[in-house]
């Protein structure tokens, strides 16, 4: 059942249908063509998210409003007066201004200009305060501080912690749902808060209405901590099952919408006036509009279309692909993403590893090569001096000496190169140390590596490093560096600091750049802080198993 108070009117029901409506329009939009380029950031893309913000602070004061209300009417004196119409939506504040919400975040994209870390928070706490106080002063202007305190703790508590969890997905970084390489069918498991508490009311299991004043403080109270419990759970829920919350939204959708609508044909007949007497005094009784049914029954038809309509637009993007990967008709498009992946990092390495030959290849022609032949010119032109001229001969033996010395130099620097015997006998921390005492410039490690890695793995690290402090020591102008090196969680962390002057970009040249390449082979990232006048902070992950 759906209590709405007679003095309220339609038009709020009207206003949400109508916010609910252009919100559905703008995402069918917006989903439309999602590979196309993306125009000039407009208000929308510049405020989405404290407009996100502010719908979960009114989320709040939808859920606060409820314990409020109960709170009220356990010890209020006298009646009220309650037109009901039996599930029928819109069901208030919190569904709606989770939709709108849902709605919105699933097409956002990350914002141009990062929020400030506390403004979403604080957005979603002045919305539903402010929400709160016009309830409060509008519809009981007797209230004490005292009777307000309650609920406004709660949308103060639920809007900041609502406006937190929006920060991430905000500045774009990585989230299951709305961050960088997210699945788009993923995005709308966002509806399935909305979707759970109006579906709770079409079932009958609607812990999210006040109770009717003669239910007792206790039942109620325990009533709306047991509905923002389930609230939590479906909010971790959709979390760590995107995809399937989706497709549960979806058909939430579909089957709310579809009650909704028969719901709203029969609604004007369905009309109930409930008079709940409560205290000692009975208390004046409002006058009941005639129209007032038919004005319910038409609005809640209308959402009940609305949502009908956004659930069968989202079946194809959610439930039937779905369907049919598990039906084996159609690929996984995690699996195809992350063979795709695997077939551009194979190819980066292929590469690398023949630029790397062709590397060897021409440092032994235009080096050793070059030394060993000399050296064999030598040794011939001593054989046949050394009866005639043997002093000459002589000079030669020790000129051929002198050139095979620096070839075996060479030769060493070249076997370091591919492989350095350091790293092969002692491991990546060693190789490390070694690396920074041989460097023009103090250099500080700190490593923990209590045991040793994959030798690929030790490899790829050791020369991602070698590359990365070879730039700062040419480029940076630096005067000292710090290497440190961690495993923890099954994952190789490593970052390098400098001193120097800033400005590396991994896309301004090569070196970057391969490190980057090198590291993506074993599903590694690399991460660039380099501001104008330094210091610059390069920091490599890598999974180590």
């Amino acid at each position: 059942m759906w209590p709405f108070p007679i003095h309220a009117g339609a038009w709020p029901s009207c206003v949400i249908v109508a916010l609910t409506a252009l919100c559905a329009v703008w995402a069918y939009r917006a989903e439309r063509a999602p590979d196309l380029p993306a125009p000039a950031a407009g208000p929308l893309d510049r405020f989405g998210w404290p407009v996100v913000a502010g719908l979960m602070g009114a989320a709040a004061y939808g859920s606060a409003s409820v314990l409020r209300v109960d709170l009220h009417n356990s010890g209020a004196v006298g009646s009220s007066l309650l037109l009901s119409v039996p599930d029928l939506q819109p069901g208030g504040p919190l569904p709606s201004a989770l939709l709108l919400a849902g709605l919105l975040a699933a097409v956002l994209p990350p914002a141009a200009h990062t929020p400030g870390r506390w403004l979403l928070p604080a957005v979603a706490v002045a919305t539903g305060e402010l929400l709160a106080c016009l309830n409060a002063f509008s519809h009981t202007p007797g209230s004490t501080g005292l009777s307000l305190l309650p609920g406004g703790l709660v949308v103060l508590v639920l809007a900041a912690l609502a406006g937190t969890a929006l920060v991430r997905p905000a500045a774009g970084r990585p989230a299951r749902l709305v961050g960088a390489g997210a699945p788009r069918s993923a995005r709308w498991a966002l509806l399935l808060p909305a979707v759970v508490v109006m579906a709770g009311g079409v079932l009958g299991l609607d812990p999210w209405s006040p109770a009717l004043p003669t239910a007792g403080t206790g039942p109620a109270v325990t009533g709306y901590l047991v509905g923002l419990a389930l609230l939590v759970a479906v909010a971790a829920v959709l979390v760590r099952w995107p995809r399937a919350a989706a497709d549960l939204a979806a058909l939430g959708l579909v089957g709310v919408g579809a009650y909704d609508i028969v719901q709203g044909v029969f609604a004007r007949s369905l009309v109930v006036v409930v008079v709940e007497r409560h205290g000692s005094a009975p208390g004046p009784i409002p006058p009941l509009p005639l129209d007032a049914g038919s004005h319910m029954a038409v609005v809640g038809g209308i959402q009940g279309a609305l949502l009908l309509a956004l659930g069968l637009w989202l079946l194809p993007r959610t439930v039937l692909p779905d369907a049919r990967r598990l039906l084996g008709r159609e690929p996984d498009p995690a699996l195809a993403r992350r063979v795709r992946v695997l077939t551009a990092t194979r190819a980066e390495a292929v590469s690398s590893a023949a630029a790397e030959l062709r590397r060897i290849e021409r440092d032994l022609h235009d080096g050793a090569q070059g030394r060993l032949v000399a050296i064999g010119m030598n040794l011939r032109a001593a054989e046949d001096m050394i009866t005639s001229s043997p002093q000459e001969a002589a000079a030669l033996v020790v000129e051929a000496r002198v050139a095979s010395a620096a070839a075996l130099e060479e030769l060493r620097c070249l076997v370091r190169g591919i492989y350095p015997p350091v790293l092969a006998d002692r491991g990546l921390g060693d190789a490390v140390r070694a690396l920074a005492l041989d460097l023009p410039l103090p250099c500080e490690t700190e490593l923990d590596l209590p045991e040793r890695l994959d030798a690929p793995l030790e490899s790829a690290c050791y020369f991602a490093v070698a590359e990365v402090v070879t730039n700062a020591v040419r480029h940076a102008s630096a005067r000292s560096l710090r290497i440190r090196m961690a495993r923890a969680d099954g994952m190789l962390r490593i970052e390098v600091t400098d001193d120097g002057v800033g400005g590396a970009d991994p896309a301004a040249g090569s070196g970057l750049a391969g490190v980057e390449r090198r590291l993506a082979a074993f599903d590694g990232i690399l991460a660039v802080s380099s501001p104008s006048g330094g210091p610059t902070i390069v920091v490599m992950e890598v999974p180590c198993g």
